[in-house]
């Protein structure tokens, strides 16, 4: 009897629980033959460099709250970075690349390629590649006023691959330049 009633409970637990949400996540992977670092920031956060042993991959964990995987030949952000970015807000997750801080992977191209495409309900769910030898990427920021963020649902994987044809060449020299520390969800509502 006492089992029937634990057997019960916990059915009449379950039933009323919510469903789990299937949340996607962002992934780096270096295919470059040399060290790439880097650092995830949300708004609240600073940068500290780490070298990327293979691949990096977070999940969509804080809704409304950008994140800056910021990317370097160089262990440091006071050089030339790339800056793959996210915000997770009302089912759907914005992205992009930004080369604003300069592109240190021109040599060896960067592609984010989401696992839902040709999605009609996220038409701007695309891939964005900056191919290999282009000083600049038309599918990136490379200025603050430019508009390149992509939409996909919340359940789309987004994979960043870094020198996707393979390179062992790095892209620029290495120079200080004045580092902007955004994080943004350009055209996603802020969480309430």
């Amino acid at each position: 009897m006492q089992t029937k009633t634990i057997l019960a409970g916990a059915a009449a637990l379950l039933a009323s629980a919510t469903s789990v949400v299937a949340l996607g996540s962002a992934t780096v992977v270096n295919n470059c033959g040399f060290p790439v670092y880097y650092a995830s920031v949300s708004q609240d956060s600073s940068a500290s460099m780490s070298a990327l042993q293979g691949s990096y991959s977070e999940g969509y964990s804080e809704e409304g709250v950008g994140i800056s995987i910021k990317l370097s030949p160089n262990d440091s952000i006071s050089g030339p970075i790339s800056q793959f970015e996210f915000t997770w807000a009302n089912g759907k997750v914005a992205y992009d690349l930004s080369n604003i801080n300069g592109y240190p992977f021109s040599a060896g191209g960067m592609e984010i390629v989401p696992s839902m495409q040709n999605d009609p309900n996220n038409p701007t769910c695309v891939v964005v590649d900056c191919p290999a030898g282009e000083s600049v990427c038309s599918a990136a920021y490379n200025s603050p006023d430019d508009t390149r963020t992509m939409v996909c649902s919340e359940d789309s994987n987004l994979v960043l691959t870094m020198c996707p044809g393979g390179s062992s060449k790095r892209s620029v020299e290495v120079r200080e330049v004045h580092s902007h520390q955004r994080v943004h969800a350009r055209h996603l509502p802020k969480r309430a």
